[in-house]
């Protein structure tokens, strides 16, 4: 009995840590900030919008579908629809791109910027 009860209490414990350290870190994302790609899509579903962010803090807009943060130039930005985000660790700017489905380089400036697809000519 004692071996179920300690068994269970450690697997409680085990997911429950795990649970608080997501909570702590979306937490201090929001708070305080951190760096971020998001990724806003149009009606078709393709990238329309991408940012990519350092040291920001965003915020869910209540009662709404959006978000917004604070960008560097003063300006207070705020987009809702269809819309991902990934928060970034440890520089991994083009993991996270990865995440959805993206390369960084295609992320400038508020913009999505696709590269071209290669031509290919043949002879």
């Amino acid at each position: 009995m004692f071996k179920r009860f300690g068994l269970s209490t450690s697997l409680f414990l085990l997911c429950g840590c795990a649970a608080i350290s997501r909570d702590c870190a979306s937490c201090g994302a929001s708070n305080f900030g951190t760096d971020w790609i998001v990724l806003q899509y149009g009606a078709s579903g393709a990238p329309i919008n991408c940012w990519k962010l350092h040291n920001t803090a965003i915020t869910n807009e209540e009662r709404t579908d959006g978000i917004y943060w604070q960008a560097p130039s003063g300006h207070l930005v705020h987009i809702s629809g269809w819309y991902n985000r990934v928060q970034v660790t440890n520089n991994d700017f083009e993991g996270a791109a990865r995440q959805l489905g993206i390369t960084i380089s295609s992320c400038s400036e508020g913009k999505y910027n696709p590269a071209p697809a290669p031509s290919s000519s043949a002879p």
